[in-house]
């Protein structure tokens, strides 16, 4: 557990560094968190159901493509190489929303990941932590494997629109304190 949390921010801060040296410029004049971008975001009036329809086509294809590699012996990395890649990714995320927001860009970035992320990571870590072989045993017939993949995608479409309803309103509000 100690090595993990020390590689978690390990890559953390290497996502901080690379967006400081090597996308300073792109994040601070050209990136989509200027000032610009962000009040047309606040004042737009986007249709909940084309944002939810991208929001389940996108995060979709993604959780699919974990689902599916989640039955090969690729199982095995998965967890490690996803916590690394968000771990990353946050860490340029949050160096790009400090870059050009300040110390509120770190209200931001909560703001941009909660509650939905939350959401996502139970439906990750359920996926790849239950374990494929009990279910091909005889006290677990195909009704109990289908209620498990009915569940997880209760939860990731419940994690769509939590994301498409409460995150949008609350990243509007940010926006409207921030700017």
């Amino acid at each position: 557990m100690k090595k993990e949390i020390t590689i978690g921010i390990c890559f953390v801060m290497a996502g901080i560094l690379c967006a400081c040296f090597f996308g300073y410029e792109y994040f601070t004049t050209y990136g989509f968190l200027n000032e610009y971008h962000m009040r047309s975001f606040a004042d737009s009036d986007t249709e909940l159901m084309t944002l939810l329809g991208n929001i389940l086509w996108e995060r979709g294809k993604l959780f699919v493509f974990l689902w599916i590699l989640s039955y090969t012996p690729a199982r095995k990395v998965i967890p490690l190489v996803l916590r690394c890649l968000i771990c990353f990714t946050g860490g340029i995320f949050l160096a790009a929303c400090m870059l050009n927001m300040g110390i509120a860009g770190f209200m931001f970035f909560l703001a941009s990941w909660l509650p939905h992320g939350l959401i996502y990571l139970i439906v990750l870590y359920l996926m790849l932590r239950s374990d494929r072989h009990r279910y091909y045993a005889h006290s677990h017939p195909i009704g109990k494997r289908v209620a498990a993949i009915l569940g997880l995608v209760i939860v990731f479409v419940f994690g769509c629109v939590v994301e498409a309803t409460a995150g949008v309103w609350l990243m509007r509000r940010v926006i409207l304190l921030i700017y």
